[in-house]
C-alpha cells in the first residue's frame, strides 16, 4: 500500500478508537441495523454451515453472539484497540464461548499477512459486516491478502455501503460530481469529537473487479432502504 493509504487507514482506526464507547448504543438504537444484521446472519449461515471463520473488521463484536451460537470457531480481526477490547470483554463476561481467537496487535493489520499469516491453516468463510471495506482505499490489496487465509471454494460475505447519486450529493457535493465525471471511488467524511474518518463507497463493479484475481462473484443483494449492498464472493478453486 502507498504511504497515503496507510495514513488514511491509521486515521480511520483512530476514529474508531474514539467512537468505540458509543458504538453499540448507536447501532442498537437504529432498528434497520438489527434487520440488516439478521439478514446477514441468515445469508452467512446458508453459505457457510459450519467450520472456522474470520470475522474481519468485527468492531465491538456485535456478530459474535450469533456466530458462536451457530457453532463456528471464530478468528476475530479488528485493528481498533478500543473496539477490539469491547469485543474481548463481551466474550469474557457474557458469551464465555471459548470459540473465539482474538488476533493481537499487528496481526490485525491485513497488509502484513502475506509475510506473517495471522493463523495456522485456512478458514472456511469470511464475514465482513457493516462496511469494513468502506474504510480501506486499496481493496485490491485487501483481497489479495484475504485470499491467503481462506480455503479454495470458501465464501466471503461482505456488507458495504450503497449510496445513489442524490445521497452522495448530500454528503459531499464536489466529491459526488468528481466521482461521476471521472468514475472514481466516491469519498465522504464523517467527524466525531475532533476525529474524522474517510469513507470509500466502493461500487459492486469496483469490488468484483478488484477481487477477480482471487475471488469470483457469487451473488448480490441490494438493501436499498438501508443503503447497503450484501455481496458474496467465492474463493477461486485454483491456488495463486
Amino acid at each position: 500500500m502507498s504511504r497515503n493509504d496507510v495514513h488514511i487507514i491509521k486515521k480511520n482506526i483512530s476514529y474508531h478508537d474514539e467512537a468505540a464507547a458509543d458504538y453499540n448504543s448507536v447501532m442498537d438504537s437504529h432498528r434497520p441495523n438489527q434487520l440488516i444484521r439478521q439478514r446477514v446472519k441468515e445469508k452467512f449461515c446458508s453459505l457457510v454451515p459450519c467450520g472456522k471463520i474470520l470475522d474481519f473488521g468485527g468492531g465491538t463484536g456485535l456478530d459474535l453472539g450469533w456466530l458462536t451460537d451457530a457453532g463456528y470457531e471464530v478468528v476475530f480481526c479488528e485493528p481498533s484497540v478500543g473496539m477490539r477490547n469491547q469485543a474481548i470483554e463481551y466474550e469474557k463476561m457474557i458469551l464465555k464461548s471459548g470459540r473465539i481467537n482474538f488476533l493481537e496487535g499487528e496481526r490485525n493489520d491485513f497488509s502484513t499477512w502475506e509475510q506473517m499469516p495471522p493463523l495456522a491453516g485456512q478458514v472456511d468463510g469470511i464475514l465482513s459486516d457493516f462496511g469494513p471495506l468502506n474504510y480501506i482505499p486499496d481493496i485490491k490489496k485487501l483481497f489479495e491478502c484475504l485470499a491467503g487465509v481462506i480455503r479454495p471454494g470458501g465464501y466471503f460475505l461482505l456488507l458495504v455501503l450503497h449510496l445513489p447519486f442524490a445521497k452522495r450529493l448530500k454528503w459531499h457535493r464536489r466529491n459526488a460530481i468528481v466521482s461521476l465525471l471521472f468514475r472514481n471511488t466516491f469519498r465522504m467524511y464523517i467527524p466525531y469529537k475532533g476525529h474524522r474518518q474517510m469513507v470509500f463507497v466502493h461500487t459492486e463493479k469496483e469490488i468484483t473487479k478488484a477481487a477477480a484475481p482471487w475471488f469470483r462473484h457469487g451473488g448480490t443483494e441490494l438493501l436499498i432502504r438501508q443503503d447497503f449492498t450484501l455481496i458474496h464472493l467465492i474463493r477461486n478453486e485454483t491456488t495463486d
